[in-house]
């Protein structure tokens, strides 16, 4: 009979992501249900939604957590990085489009965003890569180890999306310098991406405006874009203590998108800064928690799997809360675990199962200690 050993896990880890998540479902609703009530006529729309990913995210987070070990993400990274390459060039072809990006591919009630897949997909590549501790400074592997990250950001920012395509830059960047490779390699692989980018901004002019804004906030806040005065107006009206749960006033249509890449601000509205605190100490526990356990991993590719995830959702969370808070332009980057959001809700509680599958070596090194 098959049977899990739970005490083999971190519970820690476990107890904070479902609490982390539950919390982000209340919130959700919080700060929907009046904008859904006035355009669908049901305040419980976006919730019950949310409630779904959160099952379906659950059972995700069960199968990376208790069923899959690492060895399979080790034999099969190449496989799965090549099959959401596919995804994403698909998308460019053949995807949905939704408020001028074409980032969805759609099938029936069914919709999955590609992109969401890569970024664990080029964490695992580049974990790959750098596993082979032997050649990864050698020059052949410095360069396919960086074309790799490109070759998987170009497409994403050809939807056009620049938010996810530069955290999957900083992320693998970030593992990249932890291994020593030879950053001049590094370097130019950045310069490409920053070239790029640059690029990019100068192409769209919805993005010259918003680049300009953000540039002129340093000056004078009041010319910051829209959304990050009502964001920052709602994060100084929660004063210490906050509103109150579903008391928040800046949700009542002065905020766009109140529930996906701005719910931080409805929390700093509604529960102030305790409760704003509250969110930045989970993200660090999760940060000090992946870093801490990644050096009692059994090889090189497990120890950075677990920084690339334990990045990819600090990273994540930081760009969220710095967009929110005017530090930098807006990105379209949901909170992990706390925005609404259907693929990009799934994939970071299946990232975190990885996580919590990984931490069974720290637990087992601390009973062998004792």
């Amino acid at each position: 009979m098959f049977k899990i050993d739970f005490k083999k896990y971190d519970s820690g880890l476990i107890i904070v992501i479902c609490i982390c998540t539950i919390f982000g479902s209340f919130m959700v609703f919080s700060s929907s249900n009046i904008m859904a009530e006035l355009r669908w006529a049901s305040p419980y729309k976006f919730f019950l939604k949310q409630l779904l990913w959160i099952a379906i995210g659950f059972i995700l987070m069960f199968i990376t957590s208790f069923l899959i070990s690492y060895n399979f993400y080790k034999k099969y990274s190449k496989w799965i990085y090549l099959f959401s390459l596919i995804l994403i060039i698909i998308v460019l072809f053949a995807g949905t489009s939704r408020s001028g990006a074409k980032r969805w591919l759609t099938t029936g009630y069914f919709s999955l965003q590609p992109s969401e897949l890569a970024k664990i997909a080029t964490i695992l590549i580049t974990a790959n890569f750098i596993s082979k501790k032997k050649i990864i400074k050698k020059l052949k592997a410095s360069i396919v180890s960086v074309f790799a990250i490109l070759l998987m950001v170009f497409p994403i920012a050809m939807e056009p999306d620049l938010g996810t395509p530069i955290l999957i830059a900083g992320v693998c960047s970030a593992m990249l310098f932890c291994a020593e490779i030879k950053m001049k390699f590094v370097f130019t692989g950045c310069t490409v991406m920053l070239i790029f980018i640059i690029e990019e901004i100068i192409r769209k002019p919805y993005r010259r405006v918003r680049f300009k804004d953000y540039i002129a906030s340093f000056i004078n806040i009041d010319m910051s874009s829209y959304q990050v005065r009502q964001s920052i107006n709602a994060l100084g009206s929660g004063g210490f203590f906050g509103k109150g749960l579903g008391k928040s006033e800046i949700k009542l249509m002065y905020l766009p998108e109140a529930h996906t890449d701005f719910i931080f601000p409805i929390i700093g509205e509604e529960l102030g800064f305790i409760g704003t605190s509250i969110v930045l100490v989970f993200f660090m526990y999760l940060f000090f928690k992946g870093v801490k356990m990644s050096k009692h991993m059994p090889d090189i590719f497990s120890q950075y799997l677990c920084l690339g995830i334990t990045f990819l959702i600090v990273f994540q969370a930081i760009i969220n809360i710095s967009a929110a808070t005017g530090v930098f332009p807006a990105k379209g980057l949901p909170l992990p675990f706390i925005s609404f959001g259907g693929t990009s809700l799934i994939m970071i509680m299946a990232a975190a199962g990885i996580l919590i599958n990984l931490s069974q070596y720290e637990v087992k090194q601390k009973k062998q200690n004792y």
